[in-house]
């Protein structure tokens, strides 16, 4: 017996060792697994951190491109103010001058009017003084009047004059027949 015990031992002797052997390739094989699982952090981390900067990145130029889209249009809205503030200036520049040539063609025509009724009446002044002195001839007074048509009759005006002139008498019905 002594000899099949010690098999029995040298058997459990052995299953000790080969289950030793086991746990130890186990716990190996659980090291690797954890130094892989610690990689796989350790890079997933930096992969985390690396998209975290880019998302700050992109962050950044989406507010530095709204910014300058809102500066942009900030820009053109005060280029239209700016065009549509020229174009009301133009036109109120425009009115001005239209509204100044009106009264300036106004002044003129009033101008032209004023000199022609004053040349008409210099026209006419000058007409009557030549007919006058024509028609004249010395024979009529200063004090002379005319009558006023009678109704009765189509007949023509005549003069009365209290001078004396000439031969000619000075009652009612003497005098030169004259129209001037």
């Amino acid at each position: 017996m002594s000899a099949y015990v010690s098999q029995s031992a040298i058997n459990a002797a052995l299953e000790r060792m080969a289950r030793e052997k086991e746990k130890e390739r186990q716990e190996e094989d659980a090291r690797r697994r954890q130094a892989r699982l610690d990689a796989l952090a350790r890079e997933r981390s930096a992969i985390g951190r690396a998209q975290e900067q880019r998302r700050r990145e992109l962050e950044a130029q989406r507010a530095a491109s709204l910014a300058a889209s809102q500066a942009r249009v900030e820009t053109l809205r005060q280029q239209q103010a700016q065009r549509l503030a020229q174009m009301q200036q133009r036109q109120q520049q425009q009115t001005a001058a239209a509204e100044a040539s009106t009264a300036a063609a106004l002044a003129s025509q009033a101008a032209a009017e004023q000199s022609k009724a004053e040349s008409m009446a210099a026209g006419q002044a000058v007409s009557s003084s030549l007919g006058i002195i024509s028609n004249a001839g010395g024979q009529q007074g200063k004090t002379a009047t005319v009558s006023k048509r009678q109704r009765r009759g189509r007949g023509a005006r005549r003069t009365t004059s209290s001078l004396s002139i000439g031969q000619t008498g000075s009652g009612s019905g003497s005098g030169s027949n004259l129209s001037i």
